[in-house]
Protein backbone atom coordinates (compact mmCIF):
# COMPACT_ATOMS: atom_id res chain seq x y z
CA UNK A 1 0.00 0.00 0.00
CA UNK A 2 1.40 3.38 -0.99
CA UNK A 3 1.91 6.26 1.41
CA UNK A 4 -0.68 8.39 -0.42
CA UNK A 5 -3.34 5.73 0.02
CA UNK A 6 -2.56 5.42 3.73
CA UNK A 7 -2.70 9.19 4.17
CA UNK A 8 -6.04 9.39 2.37
CA UNK A 9 -7.53 6.78 4.67
CA UNK A 10 -6.37 8.44 7.90
CA UNK A 11 -9.05 11.22 7.92
CA UNK A 12 -11.84 8.70 7.43
CA UNK A 13 -10.49 6.53 10.25
CA UNK A 14 -10.22 9.53 12.54
CA UNK A 15 -13.74 10.63 11.61
CA UNK A 16 -15.14 7.19 12.43
CA UNK A 17 -13.21 7.18 15.70
CA UNK A 18 -14.63 10.54 16.75
CA UNK A 19 -18.22 9.82 15.70
CA UNK A 20 -18.60 6.20 16.85
CA UNK A 21 -20.65 5.59 19.98
CA UNK A 22 -18.64 2.97 21.87
CA UNK A 23 -20.93 2.85 24.93
CA UNK A 24 -24.54 3.27 23.76
CA UNK A 25 -25.81 1.63 26.93
CA UNK A 26 -24.51 4.57 29.00
CA UNK A 27 -26.38 7.27 27.05
CA UNK A 28 -29.40 7.22 29.35
CA UNK A 29 -27.17 8.04 32.32
CA UNK A 30 -25.47 11.07 30.73
CA UNK A 31 -28.30 12.32 28.51
CA UNK A 32 -29.06 15.15 30.95
CA UNK A 33 -25.59 16.58 30.26
CA UNK A 34 -26.53 17.40 26.64
CA UNK A 35 -28.27 20.55 27.89
CA UNK A 36 -26.03 23.20 29.54
CA UNK A 37 -28.36 23.22 32.53
CA UNK A 38 -27.08 19.75 33.37
CA UNK A 39 -23.56 21.07 33.80
CA UNK A 40 -24.90 23.92 35.93
CA UNK A 41 -26.70 21.40 38.13
CA UNK A 42 -23.49 19.38 38.43
CA UNK A 43 -21.55 22.53 39.34
CA UNK A 44 -24.17 23.38 41.97
CA UNK A 45 -23.84 19.96 43.55
CA UNK A 46 -20.06 20.28 43.63
CA UNK A 47 -20.38 23.75 45.21
CA UNK A 48 -22.63 22.34 47.93
CA UNK A 49 -20.02 19.67 48.68
CA UNK A 50 -17.34 22.36 48.85
CA UNK A 51 -19.50 24.42 51.23
CA UNK A 52 -20.08 21.44 53.53
CA UNK A 53 -16.57 20.00 53.72
CA UNK A 54 -14.09 22.67 52.58
CA UNK A 55 -15.05 26.36 52.65
CA UNK A 56 -18.19 28.53 53.10
CA UNK A 57 -17.58 30.11 49.70
CA UNK A 58 -19.12 26.98 48.23
CA UNK A 59 -22.54 28.00 49.56
CA UNK A 60 -22.26 31.36 47.81
CA UNK A 61 -21.40 29.70 44.52
CA UNK A 62 -24.19 27.17 44.96
CA UNK A 63 -26.74 29.94 45.61
CA UNK A 64 -25.60 31.90 42.54
CA UNK A 65 -25.72 28.83 40.29
CA UNK A 66 -29.12 27.83 41.65
CA UNK A 67 -30.47 31.32 40.91
CA UNK A 68 -29.16 31.10 37.33
CA UNK A 69 -30.79 27.69 36.91
CA UNK A 70 -34.16 28.86 38.26
CA UNK A 71 -34.27 31.99 36.09
CA UNK A 72 -32.83 30.19 33.05
CA UNK A 73 -35.54 27.54 33.22
CA UNK A 74 -38.53 29.49 34.55
CA UNK A 75 -38.52 32.31 32.01
CA UNK A 76 -38.37 30.12 28.86
CA UNK A 77 -41.16 27.90 30.26
CA UNK A 78 -43.38 30.93 30.93
CA UNK A 79 -42.55 32.57 27.60
CA UNK A 80 -43.58 29.68 25.33
CA UNK A 81 -46.84 29.18 27.25
CA UNK A 82 -47.80 32.84 27.42
CA UNK A 83 -48.01 33.30 23.64
CA UNK A 84 -50.18 31.91 20.85
CA UNK A 85 -48.74 31.79 17.35
CA UNK A 86 -49.63 30.72 13.83
CA UNK A 87 -47.35 30.15 10.85
CA UNK A 88 -48.64 30.32 7.27
CA UNK A 89 -46.79 30.36 3.92
CA UNK A 90 -47.91 32.73 1.18
CA UNK A 91 -48.10 29.83 -1.30
CA UNK A 92 -48.58 26.12 -0.79
CA UNK A 93 -45.99 25.02 -3.38
CA UNK A 94 -42.51 26.32 -4.08
CA UNK A 95 -39.44 24.98 -5.90
CA UNK A 96 -36.06 24.40 -4.30
CA UNK A 97 -34.00 27.56 -4.11
CA UNK A 98 -36.97 29.86 -4.71
CA UNK A 99 -38.00 32.42 -2.07
CA UNK A 100 -40.82 31.31 0.18
CA UNK A 101 -42.57 34.02 2.19
CA UNK A 102 -43.89 33.02 5.60
CA UNK A 103 -46.20 34.94 7.90
CA UNK A 104 -45.86 34.46 11.65
CA UNK A 105 -48.54 35.91 13.92
CA UNK A 106 -47.76 35.98 17.65
CA UNK A 107 -50.19 36.98 20.39
CA UNK A 108 -48.56 37.89 23.70
CA UNK A 109 -50.87 37.61 26.69
CA UNK A 110 -48.32 39.00 29.14
CA UNK A 111 -48.17 42.73 30.00
CA UNK A 112 -44.41 42.71 29.39
CA UNK A 113 -42.47 41.92 26.21
CA UNK A 114 -41.29 38.40 25.55
CA UNK A 115 -37.72 37.93 24.32
CA UNK A 116 -35.90 35.11 22.60
CA UNK A 117 -38.70 33.24 20.79
CA UNK A 118 -37.81 31.04 17.82
CA UNK A 119 -39.56 28.60 15.47
CA UNK A 120 -37.79 25.32 14.78
CA UNK A 121 -38.63 22.23 12.77
CA UNK A 122 -40.53 23.86 9.88
CA UNK A 123 -37.94 24.10 7.08
CA UNK A 124 -34.90 22.72 8.85
CA UNK A 125 -34.12 19.71 6.62
CA UNK A 126 -30.94 20.09 4.59
CA UNK A 127 -29.44 18.45 1.50
CA UNK A 128 -26.46 16.92 3.28
CA UNK A 129 -26.71 14.82 6.38
CA UNK A 130 -23.29 15.93 7.64
CA UNK A 131 -24.21 19.62 7.72
CA UNK A 132 -24.06 21.60 10.87
CA UNK A 133 -27.05 21.68 13.18
CA UNK A 134 -30.02 23.24 11.48
CA UNK A 135 -30.67 26.84 12.41
CA UNK A 136 -34.16 27.94 13.47
CA UNK A 137 -36.60 28.81 10.73
CA UNK A 138 -37.12 32.23 12.32
CA UNK A 139 -35.97 33.93 15.54
CA UNK A 140 -37.62 36.99 17.12
CA UNK A 141 -35.83 39.60 19.19
CA UNK A 142 -38.93 40.44 21.24
CA UNK A 143 -42.73 40.48 21.10
CA UNK A 144 -44.67 43.40 22.53
CA UNK A 145 -46.84 42.84 25.57
CA UNK A 146 -50.63 42.47 25.30
CA UNK A 147 -50.53 42.69 21.52
CA UNK A 148 -50.73 40.61 18.34
CA UNK A 149 -47.59 41.04 16.26
CA UNK A 150 -47.28 39.86 12.66
CA UNK A 151 -43.92 39.11 11.09
CA UNK A 152 -43.20 38.41 7.42
CA UNK A 153 -39.94 36.91 6.28
CA UNK A 154 -38.58 35.10 3.24
CA UNK A 155 -36.52 31.92 3.22
CA UNK A 156 -35.18 29.63 0.50
CA UNK A 157 -35.77 25.91 1.11
CA UNK A 158 -32.82 23.75 0.09
CA UNK A 159 -34.41 20.33 -0.27
CA UNK A 160 -37.67 18.98 -1.64
CA UNK A 161 -40.32 17.57 0.67
CA UNK A 162 -43.49 18.32 2.55
CA UNK A 163 -42.93 20.68 5.44
CA UNK A 164 -43.09 20.55 8.31
CA UNK A 165 -41.88 16.96 8.07
CA UNK A 166 -41.95 16.85 11.87
CA UNK A 167 -43.68 18.88 14.57
CA UNK A 168 -42.98 22.60 14.26
CA UNK A 169 -41.90 23.93 17.65
CA UNK A 170 -41.98 27.30 19.38
CA UNK A 171 -38.80 27.50 21.45
CA UNK A 172 -37.16 29.89 23.90
CA UNK A 173 -33.79 29.73 25.69
CA UNK A 174 -33.62 33.36 26.87
CA UNK A 175 -31.88 34.76 28.90
CA UNK A 176 -28.92 32.46 29.58
CA UNK A 177 -29.32 29.76 26.94
CA UNK A 178 -28.79 26.96 29.43
CA UNK A 179 -32.15 25.29 28.75
CA UNK A 180 -34.59 25.41 25.84
CA UNK A 181 -38.31 25.29 26.47
CA UNK A 182 -40.34 23.88 23.59
CA UNK A 183 -44.00 23.91 22.68
CA UNK A 184 -45.69 22.44 19.63
CA UNK A 185 -47.16 24.93 17.16
CA UNK A 186 -50.80 24.02 16.63
CA UNK A 187 -51.76 26.43 13.86
CA UNK A 188 -49.32 25.63 11.05
CA UNK A 189 -50.11 25.56 7.34
CA UNK A 190 -47.93 23.07 5.40
CA UNK A 191 -45.90 23.87 2.31
CA UNK A 192 -44.67 21.50 -0.40
CA UNK A 193 -41.16 22.10 -1.74
CA UNK A 194 -40.84 20.80 -5.30
CA UNK A 195 -37.53 19.79 -6.89
CA UNK A 196 -35.63 22.43 -8.80
CA UNK A 197 -36.51 22.43 -12.51
CA UNK A 198 -33.85 23.42 -15.04
CA UNK A 199 -34.88 24.65 -18.49
CA UNK A 200 -34.57 22.10 -21.31
CA UNK A 201 -34.49 23.40 -24.87
CA UNK A 202 -36.05 21.51 -27.75
CA UNK A 203 -38.04 18.30 -27.59
CA UNK A 204 -37.24 14.62 -27.54
CA UNK A 205 -36.81 12.74 -30.80
CA UNK A 206 -39.25 10.01 -29.83
CA UNK A 207 -42.31 12.28 -29.98
CA UNK A 208 -44.31 12.02 -33.18
CA UNK A 209 -42.38 9.10 -34.66
CA UNK A 210 -44.97 6.42 -33.97
CA UNK A 211 -48.43 6.61 -35.47
CA UNK A 212 -51.28 6.35 -33.00
CA UNK A 213 -54.93 5.67 -33.69
CA UNK A 214 -55.95 8.72 -31.65
CA UNK A 215 -54.21 11.87 -30.58
CA UNK A 216 -54.07 15.63 -30.85
CA UNK A 217 -52.15 15.63 -34.13
CA UNK A 218 -50.01 18.57 -33.05
CA UNK A 219 -46.64 17.00 -33.82
CA UNK A 220 -44.68 16.49 -36.98
CA UNK A 221 -45.14 13.13 -38.65
CA UNK A 222 -45.13 11.40 -42.01
CA UNK A 223 -48.89 11.17 -42.39
CA UNK A 224 -51.80 13.40 -41.57
CA UNK A 225 -52.74 16.98 -42.37
CA UNK A 226 -50.33 19.19 -44.26
CA UNK A 227 -48.53 21.66 -41.97
CA UNK A 228 -45.92 23.23 -44.24
CA UNK A 229 -42.45 22.76 -45.59
CA UNK A 230 -39.02 23.10 -44.04
CA UNK A 231 -35.38 22.51 -44.88
CA UNK A 232 -34.08 18.97 -44.98
CA UNK A 233 -32.54 17.72 -41.74
CA UNK A 234 -30.22 14.78 -41.36
CA UNK A 235 -32.34 11.69 -40.74
CA UNK A 236 -35.40 12.73 -42.79
CA UNK A 237 -36.78 10.12 -45.12
CA UNK A 238 -36.50 10.59 -48.89
CA UNK A 239 -40.26 10.09 -49.11
CA UNK A 240 -40.73 13.40 -47.31
CA UNK A 241 -38.83 15.44 -49.89
CA UNK A 242 -41.02 17.99 -51.66
CA UNK A 243 -39.46 17.95 -55.12
CA UNK A 244 -41.42 20.93 -56.42
CA UNK A 245 -40.26 23.17 -53.59
CA UNK A 246 -36.77 21.70 -53.88
CA UNK A 247 -36.59 22.63 -57.59
CA UNK A 248 -37.68 26.19 -56.83
CA UNK A 249 -35.23 26.84 -54.00
CA UNK A 250 -32.32 24.73 -55.07
CA UNK A 251 -32.05 23.16 -51.59
CA UNK A 252 -33.64 20.02 -50.28
CA UNK A 253 -37.10 20.83 -48.87
CA UNK A 254 -39.29 18.33 -47.05
CA UNK A 255 -43.01 18.29 -46.36
CA UNK A 256 -44.06 18.37 -42.73
CA UNK A 257 -47.35 16.82 -41.71
CA UNK A 258 -49.20 16.55 -38.41
CA UNK A 259 -49.11 12.94 -37.32
CA UNK A 260 -51.19 11.70 -34.42
CA UNK A 261 -49.64 12.05 -30.99
CA UNK A 262 -47.19 9.33 -30.05
CA UNK A 263 -48.18 6.69 -27.50
CA UNK A 264 -47.45 7.34 -23.86
CA UNK A 265 -43.84 7.35 -22.69
CA UNK A 266 -42.74 5.40 -19.63
CA UNK A 267 -40.37 7.37 -17.38
CA UNK A 268 -38.57 5.29 -14.76
CA UNK A 269 -36.84 7.11 -11.89
CA UNK A 270 -34.48 5.21 -9.62
CA UNK A 271 -34.90 6.49 -6.05
CA UNK A 272 -32.75 3.91 -4.29
CA UNK A 273 -30.18 4.96 -1.74
CA UNK A 274 -26.66 5.67 -2.95
CA UNK A 275 -23.68 6.36 -0.72
CA UNK A 276 -21.69 8.08 -3.49
CA UNK A 277 -24.20 10.07 -5.49
CA UNK A 278 -26.67 12.51 -3.88
CA UNK A 279 -30.24 11.55 -4.68
CA UNK A 280 -31.23 15.24 -4.81
CA UNK A 281 -29.42 15.81 -8.14
CA UNK A 282 -30.98 12.70 -9.66
CA UNK A 283 -34.44 13.93 -8.69
CA UNK A 284 -33.73 17.37 -10.16
CA UNK A 285 -32.71 15.83 -13.48
CA UNK A 286 -35.91 13.76 -13.48
CA UNK A 287 -38.04 16.81 -12.62
CA UNK A 288 -36.50 18.86 -15.44
CA UNK A 289 -37.00 16.19 -18.09
CA UNK A 290 -40.54 15.37 -16.93
CA UNK A 291 -41.50 19.05 -16.92
CA UNK A 292 -40.22 19.41 -20.49
CA UNK A 293 -42.10 16.32 -21.68
CA UNK A 294 -45.29 17.38 -19.95
CA UNK A 295 -45.05 20.88 -21.39
CA UNK A 296 -44.82 19.28 -24.84
CA UNK A 297 -48.10 17.42 -24.13
CA UNK A 298 -46.44 14.02 -24.25
CA UNK A 299 -48.57 11.37 -22.49
CA UNK A 300 -46.56 10.12 -19.54
CA UNK A 301 -46.60 7.20 -17.17
CA UNK A 302 -44.07 7.79 -14.41
CA UNK A 303 -42.61 5.07 -12.19
CA UNK A 304 -40.96 6.44 -9.03
CA UNK A 305 -39.75 3.60 -6.86
CA UNK A 306 -42.78 1.52 -5.96
CA UNK A 307 -45.27 4.17 -7.10
CA UNK A 308 -46.68 4.61 -10.60
CA UNK A 309 -48.45 7.76 -11.77
CA UNK A 310 -50.54 8.19 -14.91
CA UNK A 311 -49.96 11.87 -15.51
CA UNK A 312 -52.97 14.02 -16.33
CA UNK A 313 -52.84 16.88 -18.79
CA UNK A 314 -52.47 20.53 -17.93
CA UNK A 315 -51.49 22.07 -14.62
CA UNK A 316 -52.95 19.17 -12.64
CA UNK A 317 -50.51 16.80 -14.33
CA UNK A 318 -47.55 19.03 -13.53
CA UNK A 319 -48.62 19.10 -9.87
CA UNK A 320 -48.89 15.30 -9.96
CA UNK A 321 -45.30 14.95 -11.13
CA UNK A 322 -43.80 17.46 -8.70
CA UNK A 323 -45.76 16.12 -5.72
CA UNK A 324 -44.67 12.55 -6.46
CA UNK A 325 -41.01 13.60 -6.63
CA UNK A 326 -41.32 15.74 -3.51
CA UNK A 327 -42.56 12.75 -1.52
CA UNK A 328 -39.36 10.77 -2.16
CA UNK A 329 -37.42 10.55 1.14
CA UNK A 330 -34.35 12.76 1.36
CA UNK A 331 -32.01 9.80 1.74
CA UNK A 332 -33.90 7.65 -0.78
CA UNK A 333 -35.86 4.45 -0.39
CA UNK A 334 -34.16 1.44 1.15
CA UNK A 335 -36.06 -0.99 -1.06
CA UNK A 336 -36.82 0.69 -4.38
CA UNK A 337 -37.22 -1.87 -7.19
CA UNK A 338 -36.60 -0.57 -10.69
CA UNK A 339 -39.25 -1.15 -13.37
CA UNK A 340 -37.75 -2.90 -16.37
CA UNK A 341 -38.28 -1.02 -19.64
CA UNK A 342 -40.59 -2.62 -22.17
CA UNK A 343 -39.15 -3.35 -25.61
CA UNK A 344 -42.38 -2.25 -27.28
CA UNK A 345 -42.76 1.10 -25.51
CA UNK A 346 -40.80 4.32 -25.54
CA UNK A 347 -38.97 4.55 -22.23
CA UNK A 348 -36.72 6.98 -20.39
CA UNK A 349 -34.84 5.56 -17.38
CA UNK A 350 -33.03 7.85 -14.94
CA UNK A 351 -30.58 6.15 -12.58
CA UNK A 352 -27.01 6.38 -11.28
CA UNK A 353 -23.91 4.72 -12.68
CA UNK A 354 -21.08 2.90 -10.93
CA UNK A 355 -19.05 6.10 -11.15
CA UNK A 356 -21.67 7.98 -9.10
CA UNK A 357 -22.89 9.94 -12.14
CA UNK A 358 -26.46 10.33 -13.36
CA UNK A 359 -27.36 8.24 -16.40
CA UNK A 360 -30.36 8.70 -18.67
CA UNK A 361 -31.27 5.83 -20.99
CA UNK A 362 -33.65 6.77 -23.82
CA UNK A 363 -35.28 3.85 -25.58
CA UNK A 364 -37.69 4.21 -28.52
CA UNK A 365 -38.11 1.17 -30.79
CA UNK A 366 -39.62 3.31 -33.56
CA UNK A 367 -36.70 5.74 -33.89
CA UNK A 368 -34.34 3.29 -35.53
CA UNK A 369 -35.75 -0.19 -36.13
CA UNK A 370 -32.38 -1.40 -37.49
CA UNK A 371 -30.63 -0.71 -34.18
CA UNK A 372 -29.76 -3.83 -32.20
CA UNK A 373 -30.63 -2.50 -28.80
CA UNK A 374 -32.81 0.44 -29.74
CA UNK A 375 -31.62 2.77 -27.02
CA UNK A 376 -29.01 5.42 -26.25
CA UNK A 377 -27.30 6.48 -23.04
CA UNK A 378 -26.52 9.94 -21.82
CA UNK A 379 -24.33 10.75 -18.82
CA UNK A 380 -25.02 13.79 -16.65
CA UNK A 381 -21.90 14.87 -14.77
CA UNK A 382 -22.74 16.55 -11.48
CA UNK A 383 -19.44 18.47 -11.35
CA UNK A 384 -20.05 20.18 -14.71
CA UNK A 385 -23.30 21.94 -13.83
CA UNK A 386 -26.72 20.45 -14.38
CA UNK A 387 -28.22 23.56 -15.98
CA UNK A 388 -25.88 23.66 -18.99
CA UNK A 389 -26.07 19.94 -19.68
CA UNK A 390 -29.87 19.79 -19.45
CA UNK A 391 -30.37 22.84 -21.65
CA UNK A 392 -29.07 20.94 -24.71
CA UNK A 393 -30.17 17.50 -23.59
CA UNK A 394 -32.77 16.58 -26.21
CA UNK A 395 -30.83 17.92 -29.17
CA UNK A 396 -27.85 15.69 -28.46
CA UNK A 397 -30.01 12.64 -27.71
CA UNK A 398 -31.91 13.14 -30.97
CA UNK A 399 -28.74 13.30 -33.02
CA UNK A 400 -27.38 10.13 -31.43
CA UNK A 401 -30.55 8.25 -32.25
CA UNK A 402 -30.61 9.38 -35.83
CA UNK A 403 -27.03 8.44 -36.66
CA UNK A 404 -27.08 5.15 -34.75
Amino acid sequence: MSFDLVASQEPSRLSRLLTTDFCPWANRFVYWLKEPVGWFALATAISVIVGIYLAPIGWTLAAALAAVIVVGMAWPAVAVRAVESSLKPSQSQVHEGEPCELQLAVRNRLPIPVWGLAVEGFLDRRCDSDAEAAVPTVALAFVRGLAISTYRFSIRPELRGRYPNEDALLTCSFPFGIWTAKRKLKNVSPVTVWPKVYPVAGSTAMTGRRAAESGDGNRSGRSGDFLGVREYRHGDSARQVNWVATARSGDLIVTERSGPQCPSVDVIVDVGRSAREPLADRIRVAASLLANLHQSAVPLRVHIGKNSVQVRRGWDGFVQIMDALAEVPAEGELEAPMHYPSRNRATIAIASSRDAEITVCVSDPAVNPRSADGHSHRMIHRDRGLAKQLLSFWTEVRDVNLVA
